[in-house]
């Protein structure tokens, strides 16, 4: 059964600035000296429904509305649209303590929080023994307040709170007050609220919280509900939202790409060695899935990386390391066991190997060559260092020089592509944009109107996680209609103008305004900063009707430190020499 209905709410503050201070984002309902900037919505177009027994999580960035919402639905706030239906008695734990009083005994400060909220002085009787029990102040009661710790006027403004008659318990941040013993006994408190059918409204940013006793989770931003859910999936696109903050500054985001070529090198490099050779490579060998050597592979096959190498010296701080490169010196991967948080033990004197598995090889062919690594810990130097001296070849249809095979789907495909695989007539000749990066082309034919792209909830942004949904969505107006099909063609280029994937779509060149969209259901681009490209292809005059290449663009962040450009599944194993113990005797 429904308890509380919260349709369509908005709440709006008037904002002041201070006619000779700088504009300090206070709200105030007036102030001499200070003039009208306008209204803010704190709250707008929320929708929420909590039912008996429902514990309910409400998660959010500091300023984005979670405190405004709790204060609307408990009454201390009234809408500015909208409206809360409640069926029941709310509880409001909002500021634990409210009215207490330092000169007074915890006693008599029971008396006199009861009464704010809104007990008789009979109820406050007849609760008193059990506030003080659940309190565990003991004899404590009669001394004044002014002489208890934070936690003990918590535990006492926590006490009385809990003890009212209720339907729905509203808190914010303060559910689990005082020591580790008496937080368990709050949160059995909950259990027995929610076997009472009684109902929980919680803000907080304990994300361990949220997620061991809510049944339902909202993630507000700037004032909205951006996620409506299951509490585990609410804090990870709550992490996610916290982790964008990485990417505001143009300088960060020049960070992340400068990063993402950490191991580009010189290719005249390529073949040589170096390190102090503690550790020397012995040989750095392709596998295929039966474990046969292989120097060609096919897209999205799996693929096995095996270095075997010989310890001249023990050592005891050192990780393994491997990186692919396209052949005209593109950064495409590179993972290493210390990113990946696995412990290796120290090594003696003797023979090993270590392995790198992809289950799938997801590059567009062309050739491509392997660096293979022992470092020192902290990546000061190499024991030994393969500069690409492994090589295969990726065999297939080059798709005019894209890097990956990104599984897409335009929103009409029920099943998702790696690979392009209609007519040839319709692929657009993309030498065609050579010098043209920066550059929107329109015509009397037809005019690209916008690109957007959206996350997996169909919110427009431009930050997006590794891993996850990213959908491009495409709108445009054919101005007068051709006779023929066209090609609708997207791609995504990494910041500095490389071609990381293209979708191409026949479309009908009606008159009229068109919108399509292309999801890729994990996208996998590792952080940094990427472009989006777009275009028209007539294929009978062999041209772009109309075009834009490189202007909208978007970020990738990941938790993830691995470099380059894609993140690869991946597993490693190995085997080492043993280190020889020393005991003293």
């Amino acid at each position: 059964m429904s308890i509380i209905r919260v349709n369509n709410l908005g709440r709006k503050f008037h904002k002041f600035i201070d006619e000779d201070e700088p504009f300090n984002d206070q709200f105030v309902s007036s102030k001499k000296g200070y003039v009208e900037r306008g209204d803010f919505w704190a709250l707008r177009n929320v929708y929420m429904n909590i039912n008996e027994g429902e514990i309910v999580g409400i998660i959010g960035r500091n300023g984005s509305g979670k405190s405004t919402l709790l204060s609307v639905i408990a009454g201390v706030l009234s809408p500015n649209e909208g409206e809360v239906v409640t069926n029941g008695k709310v509880s409001a734990l909002l500021a634990l303590g409210a009215g207490f009083q330092d000169e007074l005994t915890g006693r008599e400060n029971v008396y006199l929080n009861g009464s704010l909220l809104g007990f008789t002085k009979q109820e406050i009787e007849g609760r008193f023994a059990n506030i003080v029990d659940f309190s565990e102040l003991g004899d404590f009661i009669n001394a004044p307040l002014g002489s208890y710790s934070a936690g003990m006027k918590m535990r006492l403004g926590f006490s009385v709170a809990i003890h009212e008659e209720f339907s729905v318990l509203v808190t914010d941040e303060v559910i689990a007050v005082g020591d580790i013993y008496f937080q368990k006994k709050c949160f059995e408190k909950m259990e027995e609220f929610r076997k009472q059918g009684k109902a929980m409204l919680i803000a907080t940013q304990d994300m361990n919280l949220i997620e061991r006793f809510c049944d339902h989770v909202f993630l507000l931003e700037n004032g909205r509900v951006i996620f409506e859910g299951i509490p585990q999936e609410g804090v990870e696109q709550y992490r996610m939202l916290l982790n964008k903050k990485k990417v505001l500054s143009e300088s960060s985001r020049l960070d992340m790409v400068r990063k993402t070529k950490r191991w580009a090198t010189d290719t005249l490099e390529w073949g040589k060695t170096e390190g102090t050779k503690e550790v020397k490579i012995k040989s750095v060998t392709l596998l295929n899935k039966r474990r046969r050597e292989i120097n060609k592979i096919r897209p999205g096959e799996k693929l096995i990386v095996r270095v075997n190498f010989t310890v001249h010296k023990e050592i005891d701080s050192f990780h393994f390391g491997s990186a692919i490169f396209r052949e005209d010196g593109v950064y495409c991967y590179g993972p290493n066991t210390q990113f990946d948080g696995l412990p290796i033990k120290a090594m003696g004197k003797g023979e090993g190997y270590f392995e790198l598995e992809y289950k799938e090889f997801l590059f567009m062919p062309g050739i491509y060559y392997f660096s293979a690594v022992v470092w020192d810990k902290q990546e000061t130097f190499a024991y030994d260092y393969h500069r690409c001296g492994c090589k295969i070849e990726v065999t297939g249809d080059s798709f005019f020089g894209q890097l990956l095979c990104l599984s897409s789907k335009w929103v009409s495909t029920l099943v998702p592509q790696y690979f392009l695989f209609f007519d040839r007539k319709y692929f657009p000749k993309l030498d065609y944009l050579v010098d043209e990066w920066g550059t929107q082309i329109e015509s009397d034919m037809g005019v690209l109107v916008s690109i957007k792209c959206l996350n997996n909830y169909g919110s427009e942004d431009n930050v997006f996680v590794t891993g996850k949904e990213m959908k491009i969505k495409v709108d445009w107006e054919a101005i007068r209609p051709l006779k023929q099909q066209c090609a609708l063609w997207v791609g995504i280029y990494r910041s500095d103008g490389i071609y990381c994937h293209g979708n191409i779509k026949k479309s009908i060149f009606n008159k009229g305004r068109k919108a399509e969209i292309l999801i890729y259901p994990q996208l996998m681009l590792l952080p940094g900063g990427y472009r989006i490209s777009f275009g028209i292809w007539d294929p009978k005059a062999d041209k772009f009707i109309f075009y834009s290449h490189g202007i909208y663009s978007f970020n990738m962040i990941s938790q993830k430190r691995d470099h380059g450009t894609i993140y690869l599944d991946h597993y490693w194993r190995w085997k080492i020499p043993e280190k020889e113990e020393v005991y003293a005797k």
